[in-house]
């Protein structure tokens, strides 16, 4: 008795070992791909790259004039081949207090979306934005644009009003003969909320050296 029971624990024993590999394996095949390391940034992203001459403007509301605000450079680069860095920074003016915006900008393979997130010293509040999955492919042509929805953001002062709440909304042109045209739309949030509206702009045109 004692055989036979040793026996059928063992057959117990790799019939459950069995059956937990079987488990693991559709657990594993039902796990989305990990991209592979060695991938390299699409064109969009690596269309960017190099360093710029930006005009901004700023709308303040829905129909309003446009505000010129200060020029600025911005220096781009790939880091490792996988996503855009950028450092923006007014130019030097004895009128102008100086500013600096840092934003990274990715493809991530894995959920199949662009993504964006900046921060910046004259609005010390982290953006992020996120592209639609079906529109976030690493087919698309340089010249496409790629529009990312962000979440809430809270203007501590905007014209005559303060702590003013927008949802906001990224719109990042492509890349077409040195120039590129970033833009975003802001929704008030109010009660009495109104439509999107165009809030601010940035033209980049490449910056060639010299000679």
């Amino acid at each position: 008795m004692r055989s036979w029971s040793s026996t059928a624990g063992r057959i117990a024993i790799v019939g459950a070992m069995a059956l937990f590999r079987v488990a693991l394996a559709d657990l594993a095949a039902e796990q989305p791909a990990l991209p592979d390391k060695s991938t390299p940034a699409p064109p969009p992203v690596l269309g960017m790259a190099g360093t710029w001459n930006v005009e901004q403007r700023m709308w303040p509301g829905a129909g309003a004039d446009a505000m010129t605000l200060p020029a600025a450079v911005a220096r781009r680069r790939v880091v490792r081949g996988g996503f855009l860095e950028e450092v923006m920074e007014g130019i030097p003016s004895s009128d102008r207090e100086p500013f600096t915006r840092i934003a990274y900008f990715h493809f991530n393979a894995v959920t199949r979306r662009y993504e964006y997130v900046s921060l910046d010293s004259r609005a010390q509040q982290m953006m992020t934005e996120k592209s639609e999955a079906e529109s976030a492919t690493s087919k698309m042509r340089e010249g496409d644009e790629i529009s990312l929805d962000g979440g809430l953001f809270v203007a501590p002062r905007w014209g005559n009003s303060t702590n003013v709440t927008f949802r906001y909304r990224l719109v990042i042109g492509g890349v077409v003969k040195d120039r590129q045209v970033v833009r975003l739309f802001l929704t008030p949030q109010s009660k009495d909320a109104g439509k999107e509206f165009l809030a601010f702009e940035y033209v980049y045109t490449r910056s060639r050296p010299k000679g």
